[in-house]
C-alpha cells in the first residue's frame, strides 16, 4: 500500500520522490498563487513560520501538503476566496477520492483536475468511441451531444459547452501540447443539424492544419474495443496520467500497471488507423455527419 494511502484524513504525508498527481495539482495552484502574488517563497515561509525545505516541496508537488497547510499558504500569498476553497477541498480529498471524481452526466470538463492535467501538459492522446474526442467538438457539437443523453437541464448544457470550450483554449497556447486524437469512423456517420455539422467541419479543418494537433481517423472494422473514452497527458518531467470517463465518473490513474492496457490501446490505435493526410479527407469531406438536416 503507498505512504498516501495509509495515511489517516487530515494528517501530514510524508514526502516522496515521486510526486502523485494529487500533489501536482495542489503544487501548480500555488505556484499560480504565488506569481500572482509576486512574492518570493521564502517571504511565504517566513510568515507561516515553515522551512524553505516544505514551502517548495509544496509548490513543486513533492509533497502530499493537508488542507490546513494548503489555505494557509494561499492565505499569506493574498489569494482569493474562492480559489482557496477549490484547492484546500482537493487537498482534503482521499487518494481514492481524488482518482476516482463524479462529474454531471459527460461532463468531466467541469472537475478542475481535468483542466489541471491539460494545462500542464506537453503531450496528449485522446481517443473517444461513442463521439469526437472533446479537444476536438464545437460548442454546437457538445450541446447536441449533451441534450441526446435526455437527462441535463438547458443551463447545464450551456454551463458544459462553455467548460469544453475553455478547455480548448489549450491547443491555441504559443507553448501548448502536441495533440494526437483517435476518431472512430463511425462518429463521422452521426447526423448533425446542418449548421452544426458545417461548423464541426470547420473547426476540424483548423485543427488539421495546426502544427502540433494529429487527428487520425480508426476504422470501424480495424479496430474493436470495449475501452471506454480516455486521455494519455505527459508532462514535461515525464510523468504520466490516464483520465478514463465513464458517463458520471473519471478516473484519475497514474500507476503504471493501470497505464499499460491504455498504452497498449494507443499502440494499437495507431498502427490501424489511416494516416494523416487521408483521414482530413474524410474529416472535411462534405459528407462528413451525413444525414444532417436543415436547422
Amino acid at each position: 500500500m503507498s505512504t498516501a494511502a495509509s495515511c489517516p484524513a487530515g494528517t501530514t504525508l510524508a514526502s516522496t520522490e515521486k510526486s502523485s498527481v494529487q500533489s501536482r495539482e495542489i503544487g501548480a495552484a500555488l505556484h499560480l498563487a504565488l506569481r500572482r502574488s509576486k512574492l518570493t517563497q521564502g517571504t511565504i515561509a517566513g510568515k507561516l513560520g515553515w522551512s524553505d525545505s516544505k514551502t517548495s516541496r509544496m509548490v513543486t508537488g513533492y509533497t502530499a501538503a493537508t488542507r490546513l497547510d494548503v489555505a494557509s499558504f494561499l492565505v499569506a500569498a493574498e489569494a482569493v476566496p474562492e480559489e482557496i476553497d477549490r484547492v484546500s477541498a482537493v487537498a482534503d480529498l482521499s487518494p481514492r477520492a481524488y482518482s476516482v471524481q463524479a462529474h454531471p452526466v459527460d461532463l468531466p470538463d467541469m472537475l478542475p483536475t481535468l483542466l489541471h492535467l491539460g494545462a500542464n501538459a506537453h503531450t496528449i492522446v485522446s481517443y473517444q468511441p461513442h463521439q469526437l474526442p472533446h479537444l476536438t467538438q464545437t460548442a454546437g457539437y457538445t450541446e447536441t451531444i449533451l441534450r441526446d443523453t435526455g437527462i441535463l437541464a438547458p443551463d447545464t448544457i450551456r454551463d458544459g459547452a462553455s467548460a469544453r470550450q475553455k478547455r480548448q483554449t489549450i491547443l491555441s497556447w504559443p507553448k501548448g501540447p502536441t495533440t494526437t486524437v483517435y476518431i472512430d469512423q463511425a462518429v463521422l456517420s452521426r447526423s448533425l443539424l446542418s449548421q452544426v455539422a458545417a461548423e464541426q467541419r470547420l473547426y476540424l479543418h483548423t485543427l488539421v492544419r495546426h502544427p502540433r494537433c494529429h487527428l487520425r481517423i480508426s476504422p470501424a472494422t480495424a479496430f474493436a474495443t470495449a475501452t471506454q473514452g480516455f486521455t494519455l497527458f505527459q508532462d514535461d518531467r515525464g510523468n504520466e496520467v490516464v483520465t478514463a470517463f465513464t458517463p458520471t465518473t473519471m478516473l484519475v490513474l497514474d500507476n503504471p500497471d493501470h497505464l499499460a492496457p491504455y498504452r497498449q490501446t494507443i499502440t494499437q490505435l495507431a498502427s490501424r488507423a489511416l494516416p494523416e493526410t487521408s483521414s482530413a479527407v474524410r474529416l472535411l469531406a462534405p459528407g462528413t455527419f451525413g444525414g444532417a438536416t436543415a436547422c
